[in-house]
């Protein structure tokens, strides 16, 4: 109970703290900043204010991003994770793909965005394999230098009871990673919300970046568009809320 009060202390400063460094820039900005500027940072509460307004209006935007970023999520903790164990454990298959791994990893993969888009149309799929290719580089090398960083007195330890391959990944290998990937999944939320916006910006008619570009460039809505960033910012919390309870869950033995 007490570690609970303790986490949702923690939210509720981090809260205050961010919207207390937005009041201090939209003063800024107001103040100094030339006259026709002077609006383009509303102050937090005339923000949530229109928030609560247009909440309607963003429901669907909010979920259409849910959606992709959830999706492309998933896909690359299916793909990367277990390929990521798998190579880190087994050095002679670390030898064979990681050459490729690093040649294909610094490539930006928005430039494979035109060949999605005439491969898988141009609704979800595409804008979904964005964000998993974005991630799952992130995860495979991270999943890979944690399996490769397992000690090997663990491993010898659960072999020499006569355990078999399958049971050494179950009981040594997935156990001693799982931080290391969770770590890695709280990086890759970032990382998928910015593909996000990537993707959005092409063929969208829903999502929150399409709302928040609408705002901006349509109709100049400075208001309406800091409504839309903080309904991004709460996506991408909601997304750090479930993999921390998730972490917690999984990962006990790190919270006793």
């Amino acid at each position: 109970m007490k570690r609970l009060e303790n986490y949702l202390v923690g939210y509720a400063v981090g809260i205050v703290l961010f919207f207390g460094a937005w009041w201090l820039a939209s003063w800024a900005v107001s103040v100094f900043a030339a006259k026709p500027l002077q609006s383009a940072v509303p102050p937090p509460l005339r923000a949530l204010t229109i928030f609560a307004e247009e909440w309607l209006d963003l429901v669907p935007h909010f979920f259409a991003s849910g959606y992709r970023v959830l999706s492309g999520l998933l896909l690359s903790i299916v793909i990367a994770m277990p390929l990521g164990l798998v190579i880190g454990h087994e050095r002679v298959l670390d030898r064979l793909l990681s050459p490729s791994i690093y040649l294909t990893y610094p490539i930006p993969k928005v430039v494979f965005l035109p060949l999605l888009f005439v491969f898988l149309g141009i609704y979800d799929a595409p804008k979904i394999g964005l964000i998993t290719l974005v991630l799952v580089f992130q995860l495979l090398l991270s999943t890979r230098d944690a399996a490769k960083s397992v000690p090997k007195s663990y491993i010898l330890s659960v072999i020499s009871t006569g355990a078999s391959k399958w049971h050494v990944y179950k009981h040594v290998v997935l156990p001693a990673s799982l931080p290391a990937m969770f770590s890695a999944l709280r990086i890759s939320i970032g990382m998928a919300i910015t593909a996000l916006a990537l993707t959005e910006a092409f063929a969208s008619q829903y999502g929150l970046w399409r709302y928040i570009y609408d705002q901006w460039a349509r109709y100049s809505n400075y208001e309406r568009m800091f409504a839309g960033i903080l309904a991004m910012g709460l996506l991408g919390l909601a997304f750090y809320i479930v993999i921390d309870l998730l972490e917690r869950w999984i990962c006990r033995w790190q919270h006793v």
